[in-house]
Formats: structure tokens, sequence, C-alpha cells
């Protein structure tokens, strides 16, 4: 197992001292322990607890330890404040122990230290955490369209409820937009939606409600 800065992993403690803890990093040689400090700890750990730790590099460049976990796992997002920004990106604050890069490619403008941006924590080629502004507007986005064909698949279900249990297929755009207020391809997106999730049957030049479905209406 390889470990690197900025990574989190969980660890056997193998020995407790007066100033902190040491964890085994798995090369079988005491001298590469890892030290988790007592001022790094957010609980009392003991000789054999497995601790799960962010990864950093200290003053000396030595790999060290932090219980201070990033406030969010890979792939969520969050608003976060921009710690810093240096020549290569940005640092921002997601309460771990150290700030977590924001690379310049990933950033939407040019965020300066204060601002409030919302980002995605992801990990990069190299293993290691970062975020990306326009990872999180992505992940946005794709929400925003599944909660779209969730609101026009509903009322889709509602019309076939109240007309017969029936709805064709092959409708004019014009006709789907008085109708539904929607597209044509949104119209068919939750018409497959429905059918996906086995509310609607196939009939014909359309749909119809499956059965269960009408039993419950």
């Amino acid at each position: 197992m390889t470990l690197l800065p900025m990574t989190t992993a969980r660890l056997k403690v193998s020995r407790v001292m007066e100033f902190g803890a040491f964890l085994d990093a798995g090369t079988g040689q005491s001298t590469d322990d890892i030290l988790l400090h007592k001022n790094q700890q957010t609980g009392r750990v003991l000789v054999g607890d497995e601790v799960e730790v962010m990864l950093y590099l200290d003053p000396k460049k030595k790999l060290a330890a932090s219980m201070r976990l990033p406030s969010i796992r890979e792939g969520e997002i969050t608003r976060a404040r921009v710690m810093n920004v240096t020549r290569d990106g940005a640092f921002v604050d997601l309460g771990a122990e150290r700030g977590i890069f924001l690379p310049f490619a990933e950033m939407i403008g040019r965020p300066m230290e204060g601002d409030m941006v919302r980002v995605k924590l992801y990990r990069d080629k190299s293993g290691r955490l970062a975020v990306s502004m326009k990872g999180a507007l992505e992940k946005i986005r794709a929400e925003d369209k599944v909660d779209q064909i969730d609101r026009d698949a509903e009322r889709l279900l509602k019309y076939m409820r109240r007309d017969d249990g029936f709805i064709s297929e092959n409708q004019s755009p014009a006709s789907i937009q008085r109708e539904f207020r929607m597209s044509k391809a949104a119209f068919k997106r939750a018409l497959g939606h429905l059918f996906k999730r086995r509310l609607i049957e196939r009939l014909g030049d359309g749909f119809k409600l499956a059965i269960e479905d009408r039993s419950d209406a």
C-alpha cells in the first residue's frame, strides 16, 4: 500500500506516546510509522485501533496524519471558502487538517481569497484529493435534469390516470407543448422513464397504465 499526502486512509495504531500516536504505514519498518499528534486527534486512540485519517506533509516534508477529515466524501458537493490562491491554483477549506487543492483547470472564473465557491471532491490522476468547481456544476445540472424528468413523468402519469389510462406517443410537438407544457424530447424522456419503472406498458401507438398502477388510481 502506497500512502500519499492529501489522501485519506484507515490505519492501525501501533503505539501511543505522551505527545501522540504512531500509525502503522504497512512497510514492516517501525521507522516508517506515521505520527498522529495529539493535537490532530479528535478522540481517544488506543494501540490496535484502526482510525481513518487525512495524510499530509509536515514542515519537515514527512508524512503525518490527522483525524480531521474533509467534511464531504468523494463525489459530493458543498460550498467552501477559498483559503488562499497560488500560481498553481487555490486551496479551499473543507474542515480537514490542510486546505484541499482547487486546480486552475477546475475553476469557473478566478475565485479570490475569502470567496465562497461550490466544489465537488474528487481524486486526481495521482490519487490525491482535490476539488472542482466545474465538477460541482456538472453534477448540479445532472441532478436538475433528473429532477425535471421526474416532474415531467409525474405530469404524464396524472394525465393518464384521468384520461382512460392511455397516451399516444405520436403527437405533434405543438400538441405536446399545448397539452403538457414540455418539448417532444422531454415528452419522450418522461415516457421512457415511466416505462423503465414499469408504471406504463406499450399499447399500439402509445402507452397504457400498468395494471398495478390502475388499481391504485
